[in-house]
């Protein structure tokens, strides 16, 4: 494998996201840099627990800050599509 490093944003910490995190945290080759959840005790226990400290309540606030080389959406059906267009719009 190549010595660069992926960098990945986190938009969801709900249970699934969390799995998400941990394996992004596993993998020599990504690292978790920034999360969106809506949920203010969830966003800074998940952000807590895998050392990130850029952190947010919206997704379109992260891409503000940071455009990561991969982002997980991993929110429920309805929310998805506004996150979606977010990560489009920062990959532009």
């Amino acid at each position: 494998m190549g010595t660069d490093v992926l960098t990945v944003g986190l938009i969801g910490c709900g249970r699934m996201g969390q799995e998400y995190a941990k394996v992004y945290n596993e993998l020599p080759d990504t690292q978790l840099v920034a999360i969106a959840e809506v949920q203010p005790e969830r966003r800074q226990a998940v952000g807590a627990r895998f050392g990130v400290e850029a952190l947010f309540a919206e997704a379109t606030d992260l891409f503000a800050a940071v455009v990561p080389d991969i982002v997980s959406i991993v929110l429920p059906g309805k929310y998805i599509r506004e996150a979606v267009l977010a990560a489009a719009a920062a990959a532009a």
